[in-house]
C-alpha cells in the first residue's frame, strides 16, 4: 500500500473517530456559535473600551450566566411545582361531570378523554424536561465553555470563515451580512418574542388567578414558536373555561389581556425585530422549526430556520451574482 494511500485510509479514520467524538455534543457546539454571534456586539463594543479581550470575554459570559440560570432555576423550580399539582388535580378532577352540562351524551366520554390525554401530554412533557437537567446542565457549560473562545478569537474565526468561502470577496461580505441578519432576525424575532409572550401570559395568567401560570406560560412560549398556532390556542381556551364555571372577572380579563397585551407582541414587536431587510418566509420559519427540532432537539428551533434560510439566500446571491462567480 502505497504512503498517499494509508494516509487517506488514516485521515478518514480520524475524521470518523472525531465524528462519532463530537457527535453527543454537536448541539452543545451549534448553541455556542448562536451565543457568541449574538453577544458579539456587546463583546466588540465593550473590548474596543477596555481593550482586553480575555477580560471582556469573561465578562460576557458572566451576563450571559446571569441571563440564562437566574431564570431558568426560577422556572424550572416552577414547573416542577406546578406539574405535580396539575397532575393531582387531573387525576382527582372530574372532567365528566362538567362536560355533561354543556355536550350531548354521545360526546362527553370522547371530550374528556381528549381533555385528559392533552393535559397529562403536557404534564409529562415538563416533566422529561425536568429529568433531563443534568443533560442539560453538561451541555449549558460546553456551549458556555466554547462561547467563551468564540468570543475571544471571534475575528479569527471570521477571517478564516472569509478565507475558505467558495466565493468572490464582494460576495463573501455580502454572504456573511445576510447570514447576521437572518441570525438575528431568527433569534430576536422568533425566540426572545417566544420568551416574552411566555413571561406575559404567566402574569396574565397569574393575574386572573388561573392555576399553573408558570406551566401554561412554558407552554405559550413553546406554541408561539410555531406559525399559525400562536398563544390563543392557550389563553382562548383558559379564558372560554372560567365563563363556563361564571368566573367573569377571569375569564373576561385573560381573554382581553391575550388578545390586548400578549398578541400585541405577536403583532407588532415580532415584526418589528424581525424587520423586512430578514425576509424570512413564514414557510420557511415553520418548516426550518419542525425538522430542526426532530434533528436537532432544542435547538432546531434556531438552526432549523437558519439552515434554510442561509441556503435559500445563497441560491439568491448566486442567481444575482452569477457572471461574477
Amino acid at each position: 500500500m502505497k504512503k498517499p494511500l494509508i494516509f487517506i485510509v488514516t485521515l478518514l479514520i480520524l475524521i470518523y473517530l472525531s465524528f462519532l467524538t463530537i457527535k453527543p455534543l454537536f448541539t452543545a457546539i451549534l448553541s455556542s456559535f448562536i451565543l457568541a454571534f449574538v453577544f458579539y456586539p456587546f463583546y466588540s463594543r465593550l473590548n474596543r473600551k477596555v481593550g482586553n479581550k480575555d477580560l471582556c470575554a469573561l465578562l460576557t459570559i458572566l451576563i450571559v450566566l446571569l441571563l440564562i440560570i437566574i431564570p431558568t432555576v426560577f422556572v424550572t423550580n416552577a414547573l416542577a411545582k406546578e406539574s405535580i399539582d396539575l397532575y393531582h388535580k387531573v387525576k382527582d378532577k372530574d372532567f365528566l361531570s362538567v362536560i355533561s352540562k354543556y355536550f350531548e351524551p354521545g360526546l362527553q366520554q370522547y371530550i374528556d378523554g381528549i381533555l385528559n390525554g392533552a393535559i397529562l401530554y403536557i404534564v409529562g412533557l415538563t416533566s422529561n424536561f425536568i429529568l433531563a437537567i443534568p443533560d442539560i446542565a453538561l451541555s449549558f457549560f460546553v456551549t458556555i465553555f466554547l462561547t467563551y473562545y468564540l468570543l475571544k478569537e471571534s475575528q479569527t474565526f471570521i477571517d478564516t470563515a472569509k478565507k475558505y468561502m467558495p466565493f468572490k470577496e464582494s460576495v463573501k461580505g455580502q454572504i456573511l451580512g445576510r447570514f447576521g441578519k437572518i441570525t438575528r432576525a431568527i433569534v430576536f424575532g422568533t425566540i426572545f418574542t417566544a420568551i416574552l409572550q411566555g413571561v406575559l401570559g404567566g402574569i396574565g395568567f397569574a393575574l386572573f388567578s388561573i392555576p399553573s401560570p408558570a406551566l401554561w406560560g412554558f407552554v405559550m412560549a413553546v406554541v408561539s414558536i410555531i406559525p399559525l398556532l400562536g398563544t390563543a390556542i392557550v389563553w382562548f381556551p383558559a379564558g372560554i373555561i372560567q365563563l363556563a364555571q361564571q368566573n367573569y372577572f377571569s375569564g373576561i380579563g385573560i381573554l382581553l389581556f391575550g388578545a390586548l397585551i400578549v398578541g400585541t407582541v405577536d403583532n407588532i414587536l415580532k415584526p418589528k425585530l424581525m424587520g423586512k431587510r430578514a425576509d424570512v418566509h413564514p414557510a420557511i420559519i415553520l418548516i426550518g422549526i419542525l425538522g430542526g427540532i426532530k434533528l436537532l432537539g432544542f435547538i432546531g428551533l434556531v438552526i432549523g430556520p437558519l439552515i434554510l434560510a442561509t441556503a435559500a439566500e445563497l441560491v439568491k446571491i448566486e442567481t444575482r451574482t452569477r457572471p461574477e462567480l
